[in-house]
């Protein structure tokens, strides 16, 4: 019975263990072990402009790869979800129509906008022929969508709170100018 015994907790001993990192109560990564079967680990996605999906580390599967990242653990190895890296982050305006004063607005304040540590700071507002049902791209955080700023319907800036209502100024005094010479 004793051989039995041993053997059992032998057998138990050397199953694989998988690890991956999750947050522990402090909300910092610690190396936490799988469930019996789980051989992969998740974390969240970084998406430029707009920061880290809400993605918890931990052991499992991803349902969609837009907001998590999946990867294979290795038996008896070191958890392979490792820290996604925040950047940096910088201000910019979003902007709505007002449609009584036939005027784009910017935003009172600027929101927080997130990059990649080597990603250029770029902001983004309604150009000179954005129509008044116009959105910018990211709450104008980023930039422009390709062909906007050719066809005049979003111009963007690369410093941060650039596109404020003062920058956004500079466009429509312009657009005024051509209309006025036009009538």
């Amino acid at each position: 019975m004793k051989f039995i015994l041993l053997l059992a907790a032998v057998i138990y001993s050397c199953q694989a263990a998988y690890k991956c990192n999750a947050l522990n109560s402090e909300g910092a990564l610690a190396e936490s072990t799988c469930a019996d079967g789980v051989t992969t680990c998740t974390s969240p996605v970084f998406a430029e402009y707009t920061g880290m999906s809400s993605q918890a580390y931990g052991c499992g599967t991803c349902e969609t790869d837009a907001t998590c990242a999946q990867c294979d653990s290795v038996e008896d190895g070191d958890p392979c979800n490792t820290e996604v890296a925040a950047g940096k982050t910088f201000k910019c305006f979003s902007h709505t129509y007002d449609s009584e004063a036939t005027a784009w607005k910017a935003s009172e304040e600027a929101g927080t906008c997130h990059a990649l540590t080597d990603t250029a700071v770029i902001c983004n507002m309604p150009g000179a022929s954005a129509a008044t049902d116009y959105t910018s791209p990211n709450d104008g955080c980023g930039p422009c969508a390709d062909g906007a700023v050719d066809a005049a319907t979003c111009a963007q800036c690369d410093s941060d709170s650039c596109n404020s209502a003062a920058a956004l100024s500079f466009f429509i005094v312009p657009l005024l100018a051509a209309l006025f010479n036009l009538m």
